[in-house]
């Protein structure tokens, strides 16, 4: 089994891409981990106003291994951040791969998981699960707790 977890490498969803994939590997489960950025260095704000005109800074990984494939995104204004967008725009058809979703934030969740989950349907993916992991602080053992309870879900479902 082989896993990508694509990320923006951004806050907190830094902690949770880096403990899916402490937990994939202690079930012996090969992770590719790849941080989306954009090729231009713009702030984020100004990511926002241009998302059409950006891409990758890094290709893709080849997902022809790979059998399952998690996104995260901070949550950013009530959305998912340009670069995670941009990612799910440039992946190839998915041909139904699963997909689980994950974001972070402050507050409401917005259309975060909304919206990836549309642009993943133009993919032909299946988006297995998705979870929003919400603190105004920096996450402590009891938010990882919560990360690793997620992760025993869905995991045990999907294999």
């Amino acid at each position: 089994m082989s896993v990508l977890i694509a990320y923006y490498p951004l806050g907190e969803i830094i902690k949770v891409a880096k403990k899916f994939e402490e937990l994939f590997k202690k079930n012996d489960v090969k992770v590719i981990l790849y941080d989306t950025n954009v090729d231009k260095k713009i702030c984020l704000k100004k990511q926002f106003k241009k998302e059409k005109q950006l891409s990758l800074e890094k290709e893709i990984p080849s997902l022809k291994n790979v059998d399952l494939i998690l996104i995260g995104t901070p949550i950013i204004s009530f959305t998912s951040v340009p670069a995670i967008n941009i990612f799910i725009r440039s992946l190839p058809n998915l041909n139904n791969k699963k997909i689980v979703l994950f974001a972070t934030g402050i507050g409401l969740p917005g259309n975060a998981i909304k919206k990836m989950s549309s642009l993943l349907s133009m993919k032909n993916a299946n988006v297995i699960d998705s979870q929003v992991f919400f603190s105004i602080f920096e996450f402590d053992s009891k938010k990882m707790l919560e990360i690793e309870n997620f992760f025993n879900k869905f995991y045990s479902n999907y294999k």
